[in-house]
């Protein structure tokens, strides 16, 4: 039986963006932007930026749009305040917005990585798998060091059966990232899903995923021990 890898995800807002600062990651979330790649929210918005990152805070979806539309008055090609309004579309609900927004921002800022990631999740979970595919290979292109990026298009390429593309892409992002313990969890994934199971190896990355706080994995565990 075929595992899906893990995706775990949480959308988050970029607005540390507009003062040159880096956001800082609470689990795993798509939200981290270099200020350089990413370029800034519009200026004379701080208010509207704290605003709005108030509202994400409390799950105030409505609050949090009107901030973002009112920055897009201000400049509608802003990459960044598209990404962020991406972000509040998803968080409630509105699939085909969000993925509105995110085309949006990538269009004025190709250079957004976290854009294209978003992006290419968001057309995952549409079913719309190759351009998820075509996305997330243009975030590995635009950072290659992102290893996020790395993890999450070894998921849609294992959902194409390219078992082989996706452990390497997995290896890339462990690489990058050595505490990246969902990317061990899937990587063991996708080595129990070899014929035959590479059993060793996939208890080597389960174990150390768990190291790093992934949950235990029922199923994981029972096919291990099934396993000769």
């Amino acid at each position: 039986m075929k595992m899906s890898c893990r995706h775990v995800i949480v959308f988050g807002v970029l607005i540390l963006g507009l003062a040159g600062a880096r956001a800082q990651e609470s689990g795993p979330t798509v939200g981290v932007v270099d200020p350089l790649k990413g370029g800034m929210l519009p200026g004379d918005t701080n208010a509207l930026a704290r605003k709005a990152g108030a509202a994400f805070a409390k799950r105030d979806w409505k609050a949090a749009r009107e901030a973002y539309e009112e920055m897009l008055k201000v400049e509608p090609v802003n990459a960044l305040a598209w990404a962020n309004l991406g972000a509040v579309e998803k968080q409630a609900g509105n699939l085909n917005a969000s993925l509105e927004c995110f085309e949006q921002s990538v269009r004025f800022n190709p250079s957004l990585v976290q854009s294209w990631i978003s992006l290419g999740l968001t057309y995952s979970e549409r079913g719309d798998m190759y351009k998820a595919l075509s996305s997330l290979a243009r975030a590995v292109h635009e950072d290659p060091t992102d290893a996020r990026a790395h993890n999450y298009l070894a998921i849609v390429a294992n959902k194409f059966g390219w078992g082989a593309t996706a452990q390497a892409e997995f290896e890339k992002a462990i690489a990058l990232k050595p505490d990246y313990g969902i990317a061990y969890f899937n990587l063991a994934l996708t080595h129990l899903d070899q014929k035959p199971p590479q059993v060793e190896l996939a208890r080597r990355r389960y174990e150390q995923a768990i190291k790093l706080g992934v949950e235990k994995d029922e199923i994981v565990e029972r096919k291990l021990k099934e396993e000769p």
